[in-house]
This record gives structure tokens, C-alpha cells and sequence, in this order.
């Protein structure tokens, strides 16, 4: 076998290239002025798994839009130093119900938390019944990607997001318990697509409402979104973030369905 040798200036150059790129993607997760931005550093930073990027993003658990502090959370999961696992125990008491959820699954990936949940703030050890109401409500699932093409971040970010649409119209209960009726919801398609002069990422998602306890389906419904860039401003770190604006705008749609269907009933 030939030995390639390899000039040592050359392999220097290049790993003060790769440490350059690094630094300014944990400096766009500190500074930049988009949440969108630095929701994609963040995603970045996590899957580079690059033991110096440690500190940015556990300083970007302050951050002060959830999202970013939610993608934060969940690239922490891919390190088990103990600066990690003491950062997620702390978010796990976020206000944001999203960045609960995310930290809890990094500190399982870590070892750092049993599979028992946490309570929510506020909730009560001992559930009481809860008094009879003609609101509606709802059991929410965890989302499904049958195609495999979103990850944790945005199947959570899609729960979430529904949620808080159904939240006007009737009690979301807890994932444990039963409501009126139960949602799964899928991601049933997420592509990229460069046309003409437009990077277009489209997102279709799909909702089953059943009547609960019986289980019957009451409903499909179904939305389609897609969010775009001008071809010349593309960047491949922006993805992330046409994604959720594509998936909330389809989730949107999907819940509006229901909310008329309901409203007739």
C-alpha cells in the first residue's frame, strides 16, 4: 500500500480553516440578530459535536427565544461532560415547554436522567378529576416522520406548535392522560427544491383526530406549506429554519381544518 504523505504547513492550513468556520458559527449562535440564525448554529454546532463549541451552547440556553434554547438543549445531548449534563439540568426547568421536553431527552442520551418525566411546573403530585366542561379536549401525541426526513427538533417543534393552535378552543391534556379526543400527527413529506430562481423548501403534514375512549377516527386533515429563498442568498445552514417556517405554516393549515370542523359540531 502507498503511504501519501501529507505536508504538515497543509494539514495546519486546513484545521485553522475548519477551526475559523467553527468559530463563526458559535459566533453567529451568540450574536446574530435572527433567532432563525441561531437556531441553525445551534443544530450546526451539535452535529460537528466539537468539544470547544461546549460553552456556546451552553450559553445559549439563556437565550431569549425558546426555539434557540430548545436546539441548544438538544445538541448538549451529544456530549456527556459533566458542564453538559449540569447545563441540561438546569433547562430542564425552562419555561418553555419544548425546551423541557428537548433537555430531558439530551440527559437521557448523557445518563443523566432516569426514564421517569418530570411534572411540569405547577402540577399537582395527586390528579384530581377534573370538573365536567362542554370545551373540547385534546390528547396530543408525539408526531410521527414515517419518510425519516425531520429529527427531534422540529417532530417536537410541531407537537408544540399544535398545541398551542388547539389551545383556544379546549384543554390540552398531558400526554398520559385522556381527552376528548386524541391527535396523531405526521410529517408526511419534507423536500428541497431549487426552481428557477428560488430555493423552496415544501412541508406537508397530516393530522388523525379519534373520538376518545372509543377510538374511532373523527377526522383527517391535512396541510401543505412551503417556505423560499431567493437562489443567490441560499445557504445550507438556512434549511433548518425554512423547515419550520414551512412545518408551522402547514401545521397551521392542517389545525385550522379542524377548529371549522369543530366549531360546526
Amino acid at each position: 500500500m502507498l503511504d501519501i504523505p501529507v505536508h504538515p504547513a497543509r494539514a495546519q492550513g486546513r484545521a485553522d480553516e475548519r477551526r475559523a468556520q467553527i468559530g463563526d458559527v458559535e459566533d453567529s449562535l451568540a450574536h446574530d440578530p435572527s433567532y432563525k440564525v441561531r437556531v441553525d448554529a445551534a443544530i450546526v454546532l451539535g452535529r460537528l459535536g466539537q468539544p470547544r463549541s461546549l460553552p456556546a451552547l451552553v450559553a445559549a440556553l439563556k437565550d431569549g427565544h425558546p426555539s434557540v434554547r430548545a436546539s441548544a438543549a438538544y445538541a448538549l445531548g451529544q456530549y456527556s461532560s459533566p458542564l453538559a449534563r449540569d447545563a441540561l439540568n438546569q433547562a430542564i426547568h425552562d419555561p418553555a415547554p419544548l425546551v423541557r421536553r428537548l433537555a430531558q431527552q439530551a440527559l437521557r442520551r448523557t445518563g443523566g436522567l432516569g426514564e421517569t418525566a418530570l411534572r411540569e411546573p405547577g402540577q399537582a403530585g395527586i390528579h384530581r378529576r377534573a370538573p365536567a366542561t362542554t370545551r373540547p379536549s385534546f390528547e396530543v401525541k408525539e408526531m410521527g416522520d414515517p419518510q425519516h426526513h425531520a429529527g427531534p427538533v422540529l417532530r417536537s417543534h410541531m407537537r408544540d406548535f399544535l398545541v398551542d393552535q388547539l389551545r383556544p378552543i379546549g384543554e390540552v391534556s398531558a400526554a398520559d392522560s385522556r381527552g376528548t379526543y386524541a391527535i396523531d400527527g405526521v410529517i408526511k413529506s419534507l423536500n428541497v427544491a431549487t426552481t428557477g430562481r428560488e430555493v423552496e423548501v415544501t412541508c406537508a403534514v397530516q393530522l388523525v383526530i379519534s373520538r376518545q375512549p372509543q377510538g374511532g377516527v373523527f377526522l383527517i386533515t391535512s396541510g401543505e406549506a412551503t417556505a423560499s429563498r431567493p437562489r443567490h442568498l441560499w445557504r445550507p445552514e438556512q434549511r433548518a429554519s425554512m423547515e419550520m417556517q414551512a412545518l408551522e405554516a402547514a401545521v397551521r393549515g392542517a389545525s385550522e381544518d379542524l377548529v371549522q370542523h369543530l366549531a360546526r359540531q
